[in-house]
C-alpha cells in the first residue's frame, strides 16, 4: 500500500495550508462567531473558488471527483483553523448525493448552488441523539402520484437550521429512500442551536413536507453509507488538524512563559506531558489515514473496514480529549479565556470526539462485531 501522497495531493494540500493560514486566522474565527448564523461568508465563496465545495462531487457534475484521501486533507486544514463553515454538511456529506440529476430538476439546480457558493446544503440521517446507526430510520416518505411526502423527525441535523436545501434519509414502500427537501418547504419546522465549537446544528421536523426523490430502494442504502462512513473519516481528519494545531500552541507557549527564571519548556514534567501529548496525535493520524482509506469498502459492506472505521473513530476521540484536555492544563486559568484559542480547539475536540458516534457507540459496536460467530 503506498502511502506517500500523489502530486494531485500535494498541491491540494499546499492550497488548504495556504488559505487558512493566510486567510483564516483565530481573529477570522472569533469573527465568524459573532455572525448571525447562515450570514453570507466571504470565506465561503473562496472556497467555492477553490473548488472545495465540489470536492468528492463527479467531473460531469462540476466538481472534482476527488475521494476520501483528498477530503481528509482538506478536512485537516479545516480543523487546525477552527473553520466554522458547513464544510462537512454541504461539501462532503450532501453534494455527491445530488450528483447525476436531471438538466433542470431541484437536485441538479442545488447542486450547482452548492458548488458555486450560492447555497449550502445539508444530510438529515440521524433520529437519536445517542448510538452510530445510519439505517435505523423511522422518518417515512409516502409517494402521492409524482410527489412525495415526509413525516417524520430528524435530530442534530448539521447546518440544518442553515441550509439551503436539505437531503433526508426517510422509510417509502421500496425501503430506503433519499429525499430533497427545500429549506422553505411548507411543513418543515427547524429548531437550531449552536453546538460547544460554534457550529450550528438543529432538529427538524416533518408534517407532510414535499420533496423530490433522489434514489430509493439498494441504491439509496449505498448512497447513504457512502456519505455517512466519507463523513465519520472526514470527522477524525478534523480531530487531527485541531490536534496538531493545539499542539503548536503549546509548544509556544511552554517556550515564551517562565517560572523562576526558566521556560516552562524546561521542566522535565511538562516535557513528559507534552511528549504523551505527541504520541495521541500520531496515533489519530495513523487511525485517520486508515479510516480515510477504508471508508468506501466499509460503505460497501465490509465487516472488517467496518470495524476499522469504528476503531479509528474510538482511538481519535480518545487521542481528542487526552490532547484538548491537557493543552487545557499546561495553560492553567489562560486556557479558558474566551479570547485565548486553546479553549476553542478543546470544545472542537469534543464535538469531534460526539459526532458519528461517541466512544461508547463505537466500542459498543467493536465488541458486537468480535462476540459475532465467524463468518456472520
Amino acid at each position: 500500500m503506498n502511502l506517500n501522497l500523489s502530486e494531485e495531493q500535494e498541491m491540494i494540500r499546499e492550497s488548504v495550508f495556504d488559505y487558512f493560514s493566510s486567510a483564516y486566522g483565530f481573529d477570522r474565527h472569533l469573527e465568524r462567531l459573532g455572525q448571525p448564523p447562515g450570514s453570507a461568508s466571504e470565506a465561503w465563496q473562496a472556497m467555492a473558488g477553490l473548488g472545495w465545495l465540489g470536492l468528492t462531487v463527479p467531473q460531469d457534475d462540476g466538481g472534482l471527483g476527488l475521494g476520501p484521501q483528498e477530503t481528509m486533507l482538506l478536512m485537516e486544514g479545516a480543523g487546525a483553523a477552527l473553520c466554522a463553515e458547513p464544510l462537512l454538511a454541504s461539501a462532503i456529506l450532501a453534494a455527491p448525493l445530488l450528483a447525476g440529476a436531471a438538466d433542470g430538476s431541484p437536485a441538479a439546480q442545488a447542486l450547482q448552488d452548492a458548488v458555486s457558493g450560492q447555497a449550502s446544503l445539508a444530510l438529515a440521517w440521524t433520529e437519536s441523539d445517542r448510538g452510530f446507526a445510519p439505517l435505523r430510520i423511522e422518518t417515512r416518505a409516502e409517494r402521492q402520484g409524482a410527489a412525495w411526502r415526509l413525516s417524520g423527525r430528524k435530530l442534530l441535523v448539521d447546518n440544518g437550521a442553515q441550509a439551503d436545501w436539505l437531503v433526508v434519509a426517510a422509510r417509502g414502500e421500496d425501503g430506503l429512500a433519499l429525499l430533497l427537501v427545500d429549506g422553505a418547504a411548507q411543513g418543515l419546522i427547524r429548531s437550531g442551536a449552536p453546538l460547544a465549537d460554534g457550529t450550528h446544528s438543529a432538529d427538524l421536523v416533518f408534517q407532510d413536507t414535499p420533496a423530490t426523490c433522489l434514489a430509493r430502494g439498494p441504491e439509496a442504502e449505498t448512497l447513504l453509507l457512502r456519505a455517512v462512513y466519507r463523513g465519520l473519516a472526514a470527522t477524525c481528519a478534523i480531530a487531527l488538524g485541531a490536534m496538531e494545531r493545539a499542539l503548536e500552541i503549546c509548544r509556544d507557549y511552554l517556550h515564551e512563559r517562565s517560572q523562576f527564571g526558566r521556560p516552562l519548556a524546561a521542566l522535565q514534567v511538562l516535557q513528559h506531558r507534552y511528549v504523551d501529548m505527541l504520541i495521541a496525535a500520531e496515533r489519530a493520524r495513523s487511525m485517520t489515514l486508515l479510516a480515510a482509506l477504508r471508508a468506501d469498502e466499509a460503505a460497501g459492506g465490509d465487516a472488517e473496514a467496518r470495524r476499522d472505521l469504528s476503531l479509528a473513530k474510538l482511538t481519535v476521540g480518545r487521542s481528542a480529549r487526552h490532547v484538548g484536555g491537557q493543552a487545557i492544563q499546561l495553560h492553567g486559568g489562560m486556557g479558558m479565556a474566551y479570547e485565548y484559542p486553546i479553549g476553542h480547539y478543546y470544545r472542537k475536540l469534543l464535538c469531534c470526539d460526539a459526532a458519528f458516534g461517541s466512544q461508547d457507540d463505537h466500542l459498543a459496536l467493536l465488541s458486537e462485531s468480535l462476540a459475532a460467530p465467524a463468518g456472520a
